[in-house]
């Protein structure tokens, strides 16, 4: 049975899962996991360039995915509309090994949005989508990396030898997590850390990027802990 991520543009409460369903049914396709839309201020208008797209594209080769599953609104509802854009993102994830999977009975809603772009504009859109390739297949070798035990020059699957967030310190990890599921943006998370004396070496705050890693590392810690977050969670909301 292959597996697949699902990615979904919209509310869990007011999303109707009908067709996704169908498809993954059709197709005998185990879900590693879903992830909804969720805004934030440091958003962009690419896809895969957004937390959420990163975090499900991380956990489904983890898990050895071949499809992530979208639906016609992917890129429009996040104001990708720009159909050559469309088609640099779906290159990416082509060539890196996966298929972007639109469930939808007519595919991407690309709209009449295309413009004429001068040379430079051209040269911006395609520096963005080799940046997006280059920095997803590094998410990929390293994640490969690691489950094959390959030693680069700095360490282990690593760009860098040096430990990670979660090695060193789970409990910061812990709490990004939870201040992530509690809505905080990554501005508001920064600073309640450096409040509870979390900084950099040099003293500073943790920049928006530095949260958005920890976040994606809380995604490796143990089911149980992750649920004991969330039970914590609800149980300071009851009081």
């Amino acid at each position: 049975m292959s597996k697949c991520v699902v990615i979904i543009r919209g509310k869990v409460d007011e999303h109707d899962k009908s067709v996704m369903q169908q498809y993954i049914e059709d197709n005998q396709l185990e879900v590693i996991g879903d992830w909804f839309y969720d805004y934030r201020s440091d958003d962009t208008d690419w896809a895969f360039d957004r937390y959420e797209d990163r975090l499900a594209f991380l956990k489904g080769i983890q898990e050895g995915i071949e499809q992530i599953l979208v639906e016609d609104n992917f890129f429009s509802a996040i104001g990708q509309t720009e159909p050559f854009e469309q088609k640099l993102v779906q290159e990416v994830i082509r060539k890196i090994g996966y298929q972007l999977v639109c469930v939808s009975y007519y595919g991407f809603i690309s709209g009449d949005s295309s413009t004429e772009k001068d040379a430079e504009e051209l040269f911006q859109t395609v520096m963005r989508y080799e940046k997006l390739r280059l920095t997803l297949s590094r998410i990929r070798s390293k994640q490969k990396n690691q489950e094959q035990g390959i030693v680069n020059l700095e360490g282990i699957g690593k760009i860098s030898g040096r430990k990670s967030y979660l090695e060193k310190d789970p409990e910061l990890v812990k709490k990004v997590r939870q201040l992530r599921l509690g809505k905080h943006t990554n501005s508001e998370i920064s600073k309640i850390l450096y409040n509870l004396g979390y900084k950099t070496q040099t003293g500073k705050p943790f920049g928006r990027g530095m949260i958005t890693r920890l976040y994606q590392q809380s995604e490796l810690l143990p089911v149980e802990e992750k649920e004991q977050i969330l039970e914590e969670m609800r149980d300071e909301y009851r009081t």
